[in-house]
């Protein structure tokens, strides 16, 4: 099978890119597509080459009719037939070289932010909103990508026109300096605009992330808002904000239309004067009738290079106002900076100094917070998301480790996990140490009968977006047996029955305690269902351990401890 311009993507590391500024952003993606980028301006140039010459040729033949000379003739229909084939073959090449251009820019842009966001993690929705990444991640990707799309007809267009202007001026000075001082000016007529079109279309992206991180709100906490009422409130904001978004894209298309209008009326000017200076030239003798079709088809191409300057400006500005979305976005930083040491694998002692809790190796941990902001603090710290500089490994601070040693060591399960769409084998491909199987990991999460409720074969089952067709419970069992396949050497578990029944949450109990054997496990709840098969348990009140001691001693002795578990039972 033959190659394509596309056999490349995706590529396996998208490279570290140029974030000093819009230009070198620009053009360190230029640089990393530089092959395919040359042959296209290359076969760009070939092509308008062709379209400029042949008004040359066709006035040579229209010549050679009027002065009956046949030789001349056909040697003017055989270069117009030669001149065609090329230029036809050239268009085909540099348009698959452009197209191949703007899908591996896209796709690098893509691989750049998907990256990003996998560094960010936990830290991404804190950081920027879910709209802001989508947008991002589409239209503006789309928008840098298509610069690229773009530079071999630039190519062509900047060749072609300093071609022409040889031939003109070779032909007839009058009528060369006439079009090759015309152009730039129109060019120059044109400038002004760019810069209002540019800050419009500015203004007009961030309207539209505003609105879309809006949508994406309002969907996420539709079930919330219909419980409260506050659905009618939320729809009004939506319409305020896509409102906005409308204003500002008629501003936008305002000023294109001016733009495209421009593009009309200033080349057929220019066309007007030079026939009007040639007809006179031809009057009085100074030009042949072949030679004034041959300046006209000229001026007519010259139309073809200034729309593609036009464009490309439009285009060059579109993807400026993108590019530099995109760079804030690769620009961000984790809110916690790591180290580079290695997590110690025999660790004796994982200790958070700000609440004093203490977790030692190969134990199953029960952690009661009065709080349920302090226990996702916690969870947060312990996961190495926050503060990390704040709890100790053997007297080393988390945040002197590595991060992916961090998350190779502690999985920390938050509250409302994560249920991305796809099948159910897909949700289960994440790294595990293969001690535990994926029948146990879903047996011991209780979820088996999760399979039979969804569409599909068994693991070949489908679970939509963010599992919305799923219960509440449904989603938390799913998200536990992917925690306990990933066995992770630390598990933390931020509350993970909450929104199970009793007698699932019991076989839940048993069988965790069971499957993840000697290895440390921190639960944070106030199930006495789990925290009866727990190895010791903390109280937590006000941000500060307040007891230790097994389950049944604290019941018997501490009345904080037993008026968050018993739950008024």
């Amino acid at each position: 099978m033959s190659a394509t311009p596309f056999d490349h993507i995706p590529v396996a590391n998208p490279g570290i890119p140029d974030l000093r500024s819009v230009p070198r952003f620009l053009w360190w993606i230029g640089v990393k597509q530089r092959k395919i980028v040359l042959m296209g301006t290359f076969f760009g140039i070939i092509n308008l080459l062709c379209v400029a010459l042949m008004p040359g040729i066709l006035g040579r033949g229209i010549q050679a009719i009027a002065d009956e000379n046949s030789a001349e003739l056909q040697a003017a229909v055989l270069g117009a037939l030669v001149i065609g084939v090329v230029q036809a073959a050239a268009g085909i090449l540099r348009h698959r070289r452009a197209v191949g251009s703007w899908i591996s820019a896209a796709t690098r842009l893509q691989q750049l932010v998907s990256r990003k966001a996998v560094n960010l993690g936990a830290d991404l929705p804190r950081l920027v909103s879910t709209g802001e990444v989508s947008a991002i991640n589409s239209n503006d990707v789309e928008r840098v990508a298509r610069v690229y799309d773009l530079i071999p007809r630039l190519g062509g267009a900047v060749v072609s026109f300093l071609v022409v202007s040889i031939l003109l001026i070779n032909s007839s000075p009058t009528l060369g300096l006439l079009v090759i001082i015309g152009v730039p000016l129109l060019g120059l007529a044109i400038g002004p605009i760019i810069k209002p079109l540019q800050n419009r279309e500015s203004s007009q992206r961030e309207k539209l992330s505003e609105s879309s991180g809006l949508a994406a709100d309002t969907v996420a906490g539709l079930r919330i808002l219909r419980g409260i009422g506050g659905e009618e409130t939320f729809l009004k904001r939506f319409q305020l904000a896509s409102q906005n978004v409308r204003a500002a894209a008629v501003r936008t298309a305002k000023m294109r239309a001016l733009l495209d209008g421009l593009q009309v009326i200033l080349p057929g000017s220019l066309v007007v004067g030079v026939i009007w200076v040639g007809g006179n030239l031809v009057s009085r003798g100074d030009l042949k009738v072949g030679e004034l079709l041959a300046f006209y088809g000229y001026s007519a191409f010259l139309m073809i290079p200034l729309q593609i300057l036009t464009e490309s400006a439009q285009r060059i500005t579109s993807g400026v106002v993108a590019a530099k979305r995109v760079m804030k976005l690769l620009q961000v930083e984790n809110l916690q900076q790591h180290g580079d040491l290695n997590f110690p694998n025999d660790f004796d002692e994982l200790t958070d100094l700000k609440s004093g809790l203490f977790i030692s190796r190969n134990q199953f941990i029960g952690v009661v917070c009065d709080n349920s902001l302090t226990a996702d603090e916690l969870v947060d710290r312990l996961g190495g998301y926050l503060d990390s500089e704040q709890v100790n490994v053997d007297l080393q601070p988390l945040s002197s480790i590595a991060r992916d040693q961090i998350r190779a060591h502690i999985y920390a399960q938050e509250k409302e996990p994560a249920i991305l769409s796809g099948t159910i084998s897909t949700l289960f491909n994440v790294e595990n140490t293969g001690r535990v199987s994926l029948e146990e990991a879903i047996e011991a999460a209780s979820a088996a009968d999760i399979l039979d409720s969804l569409e599909g074969d068994g693991y070949h089952a489908e679970v939509v977006e963010r599992g919305r067709t799923l219960s509440g419970g449904q989603r938390q069992r799913l998200a536990l047996a992917r925690t306990i396949f990933v066995d992770a050497p630390i598990v933390v578990l931020d509350d993970p029955t909450s929104a199970v029944d009793a007698h699932t949450e019991a076989r839940i109990a048993a069988r965790l305690k069971q499957i993840r054997g000697k290895q440390t496990t921190v639960v944070f709840t106030t199930s006495p269902l789990l925290l009866d098969h727990t190895d010791k348990v903390f109280l937590i009140t006000e941000g500060k351990v307040a007891a230790v001691g097994n389950h049944f001693e604290l019941l018997k002795q501490n009345d904080n401890y037993k008026r968050l578990v018993v739950r008024g039972e």
